[in-house]
């Protein structure tokens, strides 16, 4: 059993058969994909308030520490973003901040919210108005926590990271793998095209690995949301100092992911966490978001990669590069998609959803402005590498 399932009413059924035979996967079983993507973002490190102390993450503050953007700030960052052609916003932030985060509390009541997640719509509604599509990451979110935000997301994530519990997700409350397939349900039920992925090097066995892969994949054909799965290394920082997996490992792992997720399911490795041209053959096609204004405020020792490097690492696998928005054309309704578009779409969103993207972000995309421009040019292959 996975560990919080009984505690989020939320099975997923992982099959011991597709365990062994996901085990027995190396990259010489599958193939290269025949393109690689990448989205131009801006990184908003929203709050680092976290109720989480992960033995891996440097991104969590203490109490009396954290940081909480202002409106003010977001639309500065949001604006230098649009102003260098980006696309997408990426907010992050810890999960929930819990009462120890007093000070991150009183400053959201004197702004007129009750919750962090109240705060992510007002700074979803400045990110649109500036030219940017919000992708939001903002942690475990109950259904009604996501459903206030999602109308205002283009796409929105969280990863899963394991489905076994590890030590490093040390102190009082630890992270449990119930509640992070809780979150990806809730973005499923509510038509919420979604990126989620596993960490590598955290304490899992490859067992672990297997069935975290395969709850994926699980969770997408139940509602067809999963528009991408990372898969990250976790690296040597101030706070952890493990050790990364071995390339010849990350191959593996990501030659399984390849294996057991559906073809439509984009398999990414970040650029700067991970040898992407090392792994390039074994069935990445995405390079995931790579921002020319921001640094990765989750891995600030660890910078990211310019366009040049994405263009090189393509050019070294023979396939080119493209650039896409945060949501995949796939999840688009049909009048945006490009004319050579040759995906198979989404279909309809399962549960209560009417679209994969909501009417806010069908208008931002399709508006007569600078912003609609900028996206429309993605998606038609006029703004690549």
């Amino acid at each position: 059993m996975i560990p919080g399932e009984d505690a989020y009413d939320v099975t997923v059924d992982v099959d011991d058969d597709a365990v062994e035979d996901l085990l027995s996967v190396r990259p010489a079983d599958v193939d290269p994909a025949e393109e690689l993507s990448f989205a131009r973002n801006v990184f908003v490190p929203l709050t680092t308030a976290c109720r989480y102390t992960c033995t891996y993450c440097t991104y969590f503050d203490p109490p009396g520490e954290a940081s909480l953007l202002s409106p003010g700030e977001v639309r500065e960052i949001v604006r230098e973003g649009a102003d260098a052609g980006c696309t997408e916003a990426l907010f992050t932030f810890g999960d929930d901040p819990d009462d120890r985060y007093e000070r991150v509390h009183e400053q959201l009541r004197e702004w007129g919210h009750d919750s962090v997640h109240s705060y992510v719509r007002e700074v979803c509604e400045i990110t649109l108005a500036e030219g940017l599509l919000p992708h939001a990451n903002p942690g475990d979110q109950t259904r009604e926590q996501m459903e206030l935000v999602a109308d205002l997301n283009a796409s929105m994530g969280v990863m899963l990271e394991t489905t076994a519990d590890v030590d490093a997700h040390a102190g009082p409350r630890r992270k449990e793998p119930g509640q992070r397939l809780n979150t990806i349900r809730n973005a499923g039920e509510l038509g919420v095209p979604f990126t989620t992925g596993i960490l590598v090097g955290i304490g899992e066995t490859w067992q672990d690995r297997a069935e975290s892969l395969l709850a994926i994949r699980e969770m997408h054909e139940r509602y067809g949301h999963v528009q991408e799965v990372i898969v990250q290394p976790v690296v040597d920082n101030e706070r952890w100092s493990g050790g990364s997996p071995s390339v010849e490992d990350l191959r593996r792992a990501v030659a399984m992911a390849r294996d057991a997720l559906p073809e439509e399911v984009s398999v990414q490795v970040p650029p700067n966490l991970a040898p992407a041209r090392e792994v390039v053959d074994c069935g990445i096609d995405d390079l995931g978001g790579v921002s020319p204004v921001t640094d990765d405020h989750v891995n600030p020792d660890y910078a990211w990669p310019a366009l040049r490097e994405l263009e090189s690492i393509a050019e070294a696998a023979g396939v080119p590069l493209r650039e896409r928005l945060p949501v995949y054309e796939r999840y688009l309704p049909a009048d945006l998609r490009s004319d050579d578009f040759d995906g198979e779409p989404a279909g309809s969103p399962p549960g209560e959803a009417d679209a994969w993207v909501s009417e806010r972000i069908r208008d931002a995309i399709s508006a007569d402005d600078e912003a609609g421009e900028r996206y429309r040019a993605v998606i038609g292959g006029g703004a690549d590498g």
